[in-house]
């Protein structure tokens, strides 16, 4: 979410009152964080995606930054490339080296990054972030995974112009058009809308679309498909896939959805579904999710904090979810 230009409308709209929201019905669950990014210029991250390559999570501020990204491992520790170490420091500042600034992306543009998302071969960002409803320069830039890793630098070799079909004022009475939530699954990209109430509102409103990718022409710009909807997802913030394909985890400001795959089709928002509520006081502004393992997912908020989830706290179907009140201090080594 982009702060800076739509701090009246998020101060607005308190964690609290989204924690009445459709989607935070039980008691929320503490989150723990079990680090704390203190890496200075690492300063909201809203996007998180893992490489193929190495393991490492990267992950991008919000909007206003620099066109950049920052590699961590898996404990949310940043990490230098070899060949720079004796010229860039990270945390920890050392004599005659420069604080590392992270991978800079040329050809790219930080106007409201919000997720990232991979194919195996290619790392997708989504600068899809539309809290006004207005953009009319929505589109996602794609990074080949082979570019990032020993380097000061790297190009985004596409940029993909998207747009909403059913789009047709901007902005619109009803705010449906934000996304801070893309997937790739079974060779498309996929998209989940953050709706918010009729001007001058502007509060979080339950509800959420799915739209998928079709085409990634660079010119003219790309119509997204709509595919589903949810009526109870509210403030869809990240989405990832599982490493075996089953299971898409959706994060909100109030809880975490894990839905399984469609028997047929790609409608994942209608497919039986299991969410764990969050308690808003220890998660904050939660806005990337990422895959550790199958078992195991990474969230991070907007705060800094580096959450690890087992899939064993969800409820199964028909279950309500455990309670867990107890909160870790974050970590600040």
């Amino acid at each position: 979410m982009n702060q800076r230009l739509f701090l009246l409308p998020f101060a607005a709209v308190t964690l609290a009152a989204l924690a009445r929201c459709g989607d935070a019905e039980q008691q929320g669950h503490r989150l723990e964080a079990a680090q704390r990014v203190a890496f200075a210029p690492i300063s909201e991250m809203s996007g998180i995606a893992r490489s193929p390559l190495d393991g490492l999570f990267w992950v991008h501020n919000d909007s206003g930054d620099e066109a950049r990204l920052f590699a961590l491992d898996a404990a949310g520790r940043v990490q230098i490339p070899a060949s720079l170490a004796d010229e860039y420091h990270g945390v920890t500042k050392q004599p005659g080296k420069r604080q590392w600034p992270g991978v800079l992306i040329d050809n790219a543009s930080n106007k409201d990054w919000e997720d990232l998302a991979s194919d195996g071969l290619n790392l997708y960002i989504a600068d899809l972030g539309n809290n006004g409803n207005s953009r009319r320069d929505l589109g996602i830039f794609v990074v080949p995974w082979r570019s990032l890793g020993d380097t000061r630098s790297a190009s985004a070799t596409r940029f993909i112009p998207v747009h909403y079909p059913d789009q047709e004022d901007f902005p619109p009475l009803a705010r449906h058009y934000d996304s801070e939530s893309l997937f790739f699954a079974d060779g498309s990209l996929y998209a989940i809308t953050k709706h918010r109430e009729p001007f001058p509102s502007q509060q979080m409103q339950p509800g959420a679309k799915l739209y998928r990718l079709d085409s990634l022409a660079e010119s003219p710009s790309n119509a997204l498909t709509l595919i589903d909807r949810n009526e109870q997802l509210t403030a869809a913030t990240a989405a990832a896939l599982s490493p075996d394909g089953a299971t898409l985890a959706v994060l909100s400001y109030t809880a975490i959805w894990l839905f399984e795959k469609p028997e047929t089709g790609d409608a994942w928002l209608s497919a039986p579904s299991r969410r764990l509520a969050l308690d808003t006081d220890s998660a904050r502004q939660v806005e990337a999710i990422a895959w550790l393992d199958g078992e195991t997912l990474i969230v991070s908020n907007e705060q800094r904090d580096w959450f690890e989830v087992p899939l064993a706290l969800f409820p199964q179907h028909g279950e309500k979810a455990r309670d867990s009140r107890s909160a870790k201090t974050p970590s600040t080594e």
